[in-house]
Parts: structure tokens; C-alpha cells; sequence
């Protein structure tokens, strides 16, 4: 019985968003932003692998050429901001210049964090920032 009622909660939510009213041509949705805490990481660290949730493997020399520009995010962001593995977000940090920019979402971080940022860096390579820093995010708008 449980079962049946799961299955009816679920259908009842995925038929709601469906069947939300598509927005107007020529008016934008509202461009939300996050202020969330950056910290950094690189491969091998703390448990960090060479490929990232996505399923993207690392290529240590693009990075060290600072080619890749991926992030982590925490696990909130993914459920209540509808962020997604894959999405392009403009960074604005007022701390660290080098953080600002496009950046692509890449891996996931562990499931107790949350509102956090990670930068994924070449190793010894710290941007200038040892202590985490707040930064704001958006998603991308594409062009």
C-alpha cells in the first residue's frame, strides 16, 4: 500500500511540473544568485580521484596549463537550486580575481556539505586564496 501511495505522490508532482505555464516570449526568468563558501581541491586529495562524478577524467597536464576550469558543488545545490552536472556558472568573487569567470559544474562533493564551492586547481597552485572565501554564483545565460 505504501508503495502505490509513493508512486501516486510522485506521479502528482512530476504531472505539477509539467504542466507549469511556460514563460512569455521576451521576458526573462529572474536571474537568482548564490553566495556560497569556495574552498579548493585538486586530484588525489582527500579521497579526490582523477574522475570527477560527471564521469570526466582529469587530465593533470590541461590543468596545469589552467585549460580546465571545473567545479564541485554541494549536494543542496544539485536538489534545492537545480544545479546540474554539466551547467556553466559565472563565478564573482571580490577576494580572488583569478576565481571570476565561467566554470563548468563537474563533480559533486560529499553529501554533509552544504553551500559550498569547490575549485578544482593544479596542485600547489592556490589562486591566492589559503582560507575559504565566499564567492557568488549564477548559472550561465548561453549566448
Amino acid at each position: 500500500m505504501k508503495q502505490i501511495a509513493t508512486i501516486v505522490a510522485l506521479a502528482a508532482m512530476a504531472i505539477a511540473a509539467w504542466a507549469q505555464e511556460p514563460v512569455e516570449e521576451g521576458t526573462a526568468p529572474p536571474v537568482t544568485s548564490y553566495d556560497l563558501r569556495a574552498t579548493k581541491y585538486h586530484p588525489g586529495m582527500g579521497g579526490a580521484g582523477w574522475v570527477t562524478a560527471s564521469g570526466a577524467r582529469i587530465d593533470n597536464k590541461l590543468l596545469k596549463a589552467y585549460k580546465i576550469r571545473w567545479v564541485a558543488l554541494s549536494p543542496d545545490m544539485f536538489r534545492e537550486c537545480g544545479f546540474r552536472l554539466g551547467d556553466t556558472i559565472n563565478v564573482e568573487c571580490d577576494r580572488v580575481d583569478k576565481l571570476n569567470g565561467l566554470w563548468i559544474v563537474k563533480d559533486k562533493m560529499g553529501p554533509r556539505t552544504r553551500r559550498r564551492i569547490d575549485f578544482l586547481l593544479p596542485k600547489g597552485d592556490n589562486y591566492r586564496f589559503t582560507s575559504p572565501t565566499t564567492v557568488t554564483i549564477r548559472k550561465a545565460t548561453p549566448e
